[in-house]
């Protein structure tokens, strides 16, 4: 295990860098334009701009890698982060950050295909759930760990977009020096974004929630956070709680769901995320340390649909149809993060702060209603077709070259009714 990791040493520290930009720059922008007086529902577009170019680098990108190769790709986009970085604070306007944040977000999710699919191809087929663990351990602590670096300067200035402009620098340098080669392309089945909606509705429509709702509360969280008085050091500390939910309560749960009806316990943890997040829309003082458990809550619950949902959609489909599954439902998480953020901060405008998990509470109730629609349509998966729960990274820190890293590809397992 060792040998293996070690030869992968440079990738993962280049994608541990990079992932320590993402988790100081999302946040820092959210801030900025909350300094700068940026309307909600302006702030809410310039979020899902990001999720579009996302979105745009999944479905295109991999044809540029397979042109050029991994190590040009990678330094090419690190290089247009690190630019892009620069470019916001000198241009602090709507008609700039739209279509930086939608360059920014091609580019990052172009370095998050080059990094995933790089690891899909070089980990040996016994190793890679191994290998899969220690990637979504470091994508979340360096994610994590980003957050804690708005205490080194003032969001109103251009120092913190300096070091994240040079975090993105960084991450290319070890990538760049390697002698390792990227790679080759990895071969699988087709399976249409239609046929994904017949083989598993449930699952598609847990990934469009999780879409509405992550995006929603990653992009916009640190603007509610601000506004309830929240200093830059506190606003860190309520989104490091946030993600810190996630990596408490998604293998407990997703393990549970490994032993029940995959959809009732989907159904449950759409309704959880629906409670905590009424509780942080109403709770009249929480204080400080109210705030951070009803964060941790929100975050552990609501980051737990996406893979539950892709879990349930991987139980009714051949190894053959694991890429093009987790491209699919990439796909339509993409949708749901493209809109959600726009939606929720008319939602802030209209009723304040409590809007956002105003809005994340009702779409993940809608969810569960439709979860109990489908239940009396179709009966679920037998026990002997369900694959084992795997924990992922946070969806908009991660692409469908992940699916070579999933040891689900490489079972016998799959092809059942819908549900």
């Amino acid at each position: 295990m060792l040998r293996v990791v070690g030869s992968l040493g440079a990738l993962l520290l280049g994608m541990s860098v990079m992932l320590l930009g993402n988790g100081l720059f999302g946040t820092l922008t959210a801030l900025r334009m909350t300094i700068e007086n940026f309307s909600p529902a302006t702030i809410g577009v310039v979020v899902a701009c990001h999720s579009i170019g996302f979105a745009a680098a999944c479905l295109t990108c991999g044809r540029v890698i397979r042109r050029v190769g991994h190590i040009r790709v990678f330094a090419a986009f690190a290089a247009t982060l690190a630019f892009c970085c620069l470019c916001f604070p000198a241009a602090v306007d709507p008609a700039a950050w739209i279509p930086l944040r939608l360059v920014f977000g091609y580019a990052g999710a172009s370095c998050f295909m080059v990094g995933e699919s790089w690891l899909a191809g070089a980990a040996p087929r016994d190793m890679k759930g191994k290998v899969f663990a220690v990637y979504m351990v470091i994508n979340k602590a360096s994610f994590g760990i980003g957050q804690l670096f708005l205490i080194l300067g003032d969001p109103a200035g251009d120092r913190l977009f300096m070091l994240a402009a040079a975090l993105y620098a960084l991450c290319l340098v070890p990538i760049a020096l390697t002698r390792a080669k990227g790679p080759d392309a990895l071969g699988h089945e087709r399976l249409s974004f239609a046929a994904l909606y017949r083989l598993s509705p449930v699952g598609v429509a847990g990934a469009i929630t999780a879409g509405f709702t992550n995006a929603s509360l990653v992009g916009l969280g640190p603007v509610f956070a601000t506004n309830q008085g929240l200093n830059v050091a506190q606003v860190s500390l309520f989104m490091v709680a946030f993600l810190a939910g996630n990596l408490v309560l998604q293998v407990p749960i997703g393990r549970t769901s490994d032993r029940f009806d995959r959809r009732t316990v989907l159904f449950v943890v759409a309704v959880l995320t629906a409670g905590s997040c009424i509780a942080m829309a109403m709770a009249p003082s929480p204080g400080f340390g109210g705030l951070l458990a009803l964060s941790a809550l929100v975050g552990g619950f609501s980051a737990v649909v996406y893979p539950i949902a892709m879990t349930h959609a991987t139980d009714l489909s051949r190894p053959q149809q694991t890429v093009s599954l987790h491209a699919g439902m990439l796909l339509a998480f993409s949708m749901g993060a493209s809109t959600g953020p726009i939606l929720a901060s008319l939602a802030m405008q209209w009723m304040g702060g409590g809007g956002l998990f105003a809005f994340a509470a009702v779409i993940n109730v809608l969810l569960a209603i439709f979860i109990l629609y489908r239940k009396f349509q179709r009966a679920s998966a037998p026990d002997e077709q369900q694959t084992d729960f795997i924990a992922m990274p946070q969806t908009t820190q991660t692409t469908q070259a992940m699916a070579g890293l999933d040891p689900r590809a490489d079972g016998e397992k799959g092809a059942g009714a819908a549900s």
